[in-house]
């Protein structure tokens, strides 16, 4: 804030000296004075006693590990994102059943019970690597595939 402070003040003295026309400074003003008032709004927002929010937070915590209970209490939207953020937004459906090539890692331990249980397939994309690739001595060769 003390940076836009200065430049406002550099400002308004280009102003007195007549080195910046009235247009320029009621423009570049209005820019400084409403970044100052912006930055002043939030150092305020930001500087207001959090232990209530911390207590409501501290006092819920666990219901944020019950994903069921996140899930259910989530609007249309804040639903949409959960499942874009935890799939990565490769969240599809073939063949009845939901399938990912992603997942937050968080979730990835559980993707056998859920594919045990009919909910999802988790497949991971990547390289598949033969365990030995044979080498000539003029260099190499892949093997015949």
């Amino acid at each position: 804030m003390e940076d836009v402070q200065e430049k406002l003040f550099s400002f308004e003295e280009k102003w007195i000296k007549n080195e910046i026309t009235k247009d320029t400074y009621e423009r570049w003003y209005s820019t400084y004075n409403h970044t100052i008032l912006n930055l002043k709004g939030a150092i305020e927002r930001l500087g207001e006693n959090q232990s209530r929010a911390f207590a409501i937070l501290e006092k819920n915590l666990d219901l944020l590990a019950d994903m069921k209970f996140v899930y259910t209490q989530a609007g249309t939207i804040q639903k949409r994102e959960l499942v874009r953020m935890v799939f990565d937004n490769n969240l599809y459906y073939q063949d009845g059943i939901y399938r990912t090539p992603t997942m937050m890692e968080m979730f990835s331990h559980n993707s056998l019970l859920i594919k045990e249980n009919g909910c999802l397939v988790y497949e991971k994309k990547g390289m598949i690597f033969q365990s030995s690739l044979p080498a000539e001595s003029g260099g190499f060769e892949p093997a015949d595939l």
